[in-house]
């Protein structure tokens, strides 16, 4: 019997050992092998995600003419200066321009361009012998005595990214250096504003285009939306004549196309191919009164009315316009 019992003691032992090894390895490598994973999220760089951030870039290069810096002033210029603005739109959207200017004197060539009969013959002279990057704004200084301008105006704005401005006062002789960039600075900033576009113009394309509320679930999918570009574009120019009877009009639009369409797409020429086309839209009232047909669902003209229709319209759209059917 003793030796039953300590077979028994010695049992229950070994069952203790194999429960307390079970727990405290056991349950710990299975909790540890079976559970899952769950990674962490980084919440401030996906906070940071919606931010943003613009930085926009214009190079613009201020040339001075003959006569409108003296020779100790040329050698003390700076050749470049870089000015920031900071613009933020609300709590996650901000703009930065930033404005890269270089100054320099004008060259021999330059100074014959300037020495044209009109501003727009020099706005085209200084055209064919720009060497400036696609997108930079060029101003050229000429004196306060010149004659290129006419008397009472002092900018010109040309129609491809050049201006001409007039020195004002404080740039004639006796005034320093410091003076005579803190004047023109504020004379650059008001061309570039009509040269470029301003700031609320910015923030209202941004409006348009790129959603700064995600709040509802409709502003999140509307601001998913892509727009197709097309590799071509077709613009036509309409003239509407309400009575050709009463009216012969006429319009120039070939020319006003080259003076003022053709240089804008001129630029535009790498980005897309554009044409252009124009017409002449005349109206005349019908001489008799369509009847309704139920069977058509539709207002119909019988064939006998033709031509009580066509010549009616031929003498409200004048003698020199035809119609053929």
């Amino acid at each position: 019997m003793a030796a039953i019992e300590v077979e028994r003691h010695r049992g229950r032992l070994a069952a203790l050992a194999i429960a307390v090894v079970v727990i405290a390895v056991g349950v710990p490598l299975w909790w540890k092998t079976t559970e899952t994973y769950r990674a962490w999220l980084p919440v401030t760089q996906i906070n940071q995600l919606a931010q943003l951030q613009l930085q926009l870039s214009v190079e613009v290069e201020v040339v001075f003419s003959r006569g409108t810096l003296t020779a100790e002033h040329q050698k003390k210029v700076d050749p470049t200066h870089t000015r920031l603005e900071e613009h933020p739109v609300d709590e996650t959207t901000g703009l930065s321009y930033r404005y890269e200017t270089r100054y320099r004197t004008a060259t021999i060539m330059e100074e014959d361009a300037l020495n044209q009969p009109t501003p727009a013959e020099t706005d085209q002279s200084l055209h064919l012998l720009s060497e400036s990057p696609c997108g930079s704004v060029v101003i050229y200084v000429v004196p306060e005595s010149s004659t290129l301008l006419p008397e009472g105006v002092s900018v010109y704005v040309g129609q491809r990214r050049t201006s001409l401005l007039r020195a004002g006062r404080p740039m004639r002789l006796g005034v320093g250096l410091k003076e005579v960039l803190a004047h023109l600075e504020t004379q650059v900033q008001q061309v570039l504003k009509v040269m470029s576009f301003s700031h609320s113009d910015i923030t209202a394309a941004l409006s348009d285009r790129v959603r700064l509320d995600y709040s509802s679930r409709d502003g999140l999918v509307d601001s998913m939306r892509a727009f197709k570009s097309s590799p071509g574009y077709e613009i036509t120019f309409s003239l509407l004549n309400p009575d050709p009877k009463s009216h012969h009009l006429h319009w120039d639009i070939e020319a006003a196309v080259q003076s003022y369409i053709q240089p804008l797409l001129s630029k535009l020429a790498p980005v897309a191919d554009f044409s252009l086309d124009s017409q002449i839209l005349y109206y005349a009232v019908l001489g008799v009164n369509p009847r309704y047909d139920p069977s058509l669902n539709a207002y119909t003209l019988n064939a006998d009315s033709l031509s009580h229709v066509i010549n009616p319209v031929e003498a409200r759209l004048g003698e020199n316009t035809h119609t053929y059917s």
